[in-house]
């Protein structure tokens, strides 16, 4: 899976963010093989990890997943994982043991 296959998939037209899709493709290739315990070849990706990445890739995006705040004693909340929508693309492809 390539670059270009991810900016079709969300949508992108330009190459303003090529270098950070160069950055960021591989290691959420990485982390899907992670959380499946199954080991994806970037050539050879199923088409559910083709769809994660292409959504963790748009989510990672967004600005900052600042999830709450509060004005008084100046508390923020940041999402760290990413949300159930997006990895129940994963799940047909784990395997109990590596």
């Amino acid at each position: 899976m390539d670059i270009q296959n991810v900016k079709n998939m969300i949508g992108i037209t330009s190459d303003k963010h090529d270098a950070y899709l160069t950055e960021v493709v591989p290691i959420l290739i990485e982390y899907a093989s992670d959380f499946c315990k199954n080991n994806f070849k970037p050539e050879a990706l199923p088409a559910g990890v083709k769809i994660f990445v292409a959504k963790a890739t748009e989510y990672n995006m967004t600005p900052s997943g600042l999830s709450g705040r509060s004005m008084g004693d100046v508390s923020y909340s940041f999402n760290t994982e990413f949300p159930q929508h997006i990895t129940k693309n994963l799940y047909s492809y784990r395997k109990a043991f590596r």
